[in-house]
């Protein structure tokens, strides 16, 4: 078994070399955790990113995973950085009609929640970071979902979207609503609601990664906003179920 994983996301490659004395169960994880974003050696035309990454004591793997994910989504966007429009977001598509649903959050606010409800209906695209071309096509990061600890909340596991079977994407997926999250525990039923135009450009500047690399940046996200219908908040808790509104979204747009 080769030491390197190649792991695609945002249409960008990065070559993940396992070391350390507990390599092969840190490979053995990243295989596993990673599965949707493997990449078969020597297939794919993509120049690959280098990450090196070190695990000595198996009783640090899951901190190693944690840590790991956050690299290679910052090696991804960095490939990226002045093509996509890269937003803080998770993100579902229709299979039958590759219509997507893009939901905007900082992080802890749901979204990795909302992508294990919505995924097992939807086909997952990523719970984490989402990439957009000028075309409004979704460029797919499927990682590994990373699910927090209830007893120590500042450790996430890292989960397959396969161990949790969430449904695969469609082959091409394109941005259908924009929906800025809004998690308030006291909230007994979803409300969703219509963002003004500015306000919705603001946040979404708020949770973007790299936007000053674009090209007319705030152009890009006019016109995003332009294509894909007013952005929408969703004003939740996880109690309220709130699947049901957004899938009943994605279903609907034209």
């Amino acid at each position: 078994m080769s030491d390197v994983l190649r792991l695609h996301g945002l249409g960008a490659v990065v070559e993940v070399r396992c070391t350390g004395d507990a390599a092969p169960e840190f490979q053995t994880a990243m295989t596993t955790a990673w599965s949707r974003c493997l990449v078969v050696p020597h297939q794919s035309p993509v120049e690959a990113l280098p990450l090196e990454v070190r695990l000595d004591d198996t009783a640090q793997l899951p901190r190693r995973m944690m840590l790991t994910t956050q690299q290679v989504t910052k090696s991804l966007i960095q490939a990226r950085a002045g093509e996509l429009v890269m937003l803080h977001a998770g993100a579902v598509s229709d299979p039958a009609t590759g219509r997507s649903l893009v939901y905007i959050a900082r992080g802890g606010t749901g979204k990795t929640t909302l992508s294990r409800l919505l995924g097992r209906r939807l086909g997952y695209l990523t719970d984490e970071s989402v990439g957009i071309d000028a075309a409004g096509v979704i460029h797919p990061y499927p990682k590994p979902l990373s699910v927090r600890r209830a007893a120590t909340p500042e450790l996430k596991d890292e989960v397959s979207p396969d161990a949790l079977e969430l449904l695969p994407a469609p082959e091409v997926s394109r941005v259908s609503r924009l929906v800025l999250l809004d998690r308030q525990p006291a909230i007994t039923s979803p409300d969703l609601a219509e963002v003004p135009f500015m306000d919705a450009v603001m946040a979404m500047v708020e949770q973007s990664s790299a936007l000053s690399e674009l090209p007319l940046p705030l152009k890009r996200l006019a016109e995003l906003i332009d294509e894909t219908g007013p952005v929408t908040r969703l004003t939740y808790s996880e109690a309220a179920h709130p699947e049901e509104s957004l899938i009943a979204l994605v279903r609907e747009a034209s």
